[in-house]
């Protein structure tokens, strides 16, 4: 029963911010490397019950997917490479549970996430490889896989 509260939680979650994916996102006008980022704080819930295991690893992945297609959360250029991989590392995990407790800040974490779609785990619609294995991402897409 506690499994699929937190499915309604988060589907109403994602629901709510479709409508507002502008409110979260910040201006991309700055240098690639030094993108500033705000991540909105429900997303720590979402990494918290991933990291406890209280929501498999696909749901996290997807929710993630789509906050970076809808412009919730922007990823600098990230450099992809011919290798993929079909589990997420555990260091990844970690991560994200440091995150959640506030042991590493937001940009560690999204280093982490930029991994992910670096070695395939995060395929996003709408991302163009631009030069020499870098990829932008435009927002707004929709559908791809993860």
């Amino acid at each position: 029963m506690r499994i699929p509260l937190l499915t309604i939680l988060v589907v109403s979650l994602i629901g709510i911010f479709a409508l507002l994916p502008s409110t979260f996102a910040e201006d991309d006008t700055s240098d690639q490397q030094n993108t500033e980022f705000t991540i909105p704080s429900w997303v720590k819930n979402i990494a918290g019950y991933w990291y406890d295991d209280k929501i498999p690893e696909h749901q996290f992945l997807g929710v993630v997917k789509y906050l970076i297609e809808k412009g919730i959360i922007i990823l600098p250029s990230t450099y992809t490479e011919d290798v993929h991989s079909n589990e997420i590392p555990a260091w990844v995990k970690n991560n994200a549970g440091w995150w959640v407790n506030d042991k590493i800040d937001d940009q560690t974490f999204v280093n982490g996430i930029q991994y992910l779609v670096k070695i395939g785990l995060i395929e996003i619609y709408g991302c163009s490889e631009v030069s020499s294995g870098d990829v932008e991402c435009s927002t707004g897409g929709g559908g791809g896989d993860y």
